[in-house]
C-alpha cells in the first residue's frame, strides 16, 4: 500500500505542502523548475517524506474502506472494466496527466542543505530528555539538550556515565528508587538503554546526547556518526540527518 501511495498525485501534493512547512520549498522562489517525480526523489528517505506519507494515511485516505474495495475486487463482487477511448484520454485521465506534469520551484541544493542543517540543529538542541546517572543511580533529571554542558556529570557522584532516556520522568524514577536493582522487565530494559547511551555520552559528551535525540536512530547508528564527527558543526548535523534518513528508510521498506 505504501509503495502504491507514493506514486499517486495525492501523495505528491501532500509532500509539497509538508515541504513548504519544513521550509524546504518556496512558493515563489526564482529557481529552475523540476518535475514532481524529481521532487519526490529528492525528498525520498527524509523526515519530509515520512511526514507526508503519514499525513496521506491519516488525512487523505480511507484505508479501511480501500482495503474493503480491494477485497471485493479480489472476490469478484466488484468488476474492473476497460474503457475503449480510441487513443484519447478520458476526463479523469486528463486530470491525472495534468497532475503528473505539474512543476514546482525547488530551492538550490546548497540552500536546501543549509535549511535542513539549521532545522536539525534547532530541533535536536530543543529536545528534552531524562538524564540518569548509571554509576550511583541516585540522580535523574529532565534537561533540555541545549542546556547540557560539554561534558555532563552527575551532581551526586561526579561520574560522567550519564545515560539518556526518551521517556517520561515517572517511568525512569523506579531506576533511582531501586538503585538500578531488582527491576521489572520494562525497568530493566530502560536500565540497559541508560547504560548503553551513557557509554556514548561519557566518551563524546554533549554531542552524543544531541545525536541520540535523532528520530528512529539506534545507539549503534549514533556511534557511527560520532566516530566521524563529534563537534556540533554542519558536518555533524548532516551526518545525523543521514542517519535519520537511513533509519526512516528501513522503517518503510
Amino acid at each position: 500500500l505504501t509503495r502504491a501511495t507514493v506514486k499517486t498525485g495525492l501523495f505528491k501534493r501532500r509532500m509539497i505542502h509538508v515541504a513548504r512547512r519544513f521550509g524546504a520549498l518556496e512558493k515563489w522562489a526564482d529557481f529552475s523548475n523540476v518535475s514532481l517525480q524529481r521532487l519526490l526523489k529528492s525528498f525520498e528517505g527524509t523526515p519530509i517524506f515520512e511526514e507526508a506519507l503519514k499525513e496521506v494515511f491519516l488525512k487523505d485516505l480511507d484505508v479501511e474502506r480501500l482495503v474493503q474495495v480491494l477485497e471485493k475486487i479480489r472476490l469478484g463482487e466488484i468488476t474492473v472494466q476497460k474503457v475503449e477511448t480510441r487513443g484519447t484520454a478520458t476526463p479523469v485521465a486528463r486530470v491525472g496527466i495534468e497532475r503528473v506534469s505539474m512543476k514546482t520551484d525547488l530551492i538550490p541544493p546548497e540552500r536546501m542543505r543549509a535549511v535542513l542543517v539549521e532545522s536539525a540543529r534547532a530541533r535536536l538542541l530543543n529536545e528534552t530528555c531524562v538524564f540518569v546517572c548509571t554509576n550511583c543511580w541516585s540522580y535523574a533529571d529532565m534537561i533540555r539538550v541545549k542546556d547540557l554542558p560539554a561534558k555532563p556529570k552527575c551532581p551526586k557522584c561526579g561520574s560522567e556515565a550519564i545515560g539518556l532516556l526518551k521517556e517520561e520522568e515517572e517511568k525512569v524514577l523506579p531506576l533511582i528508587e531501586k538503585r538500578g536493582e531488582k527491576l521489572t522487565k520494562s525497568e530493566e530494559k530502560l536500565r540497559r538503554q541508560a547504560v548503553q547511551t551513557a557509554r556514548l555520552i561519557e566518551k563524546y559528551g554533549k554531542a552524543a546526547a544531541v545525536a541520540l535525540c535523532a528520530r528512529k536512530v539506534q545507539p549503534s547508528d549514533v556511534k557511527e556518526v560520532l566516530e566521524k564527527s563529534s563537534h556540533l558543526d554542519d558536518k555533524f548535523y548532516e551526518l545525523v540527518l543521514e542517519a535519520e534518513r537511513k533509519a526512516i528508510s528501513k522503517r518503510f521498506w
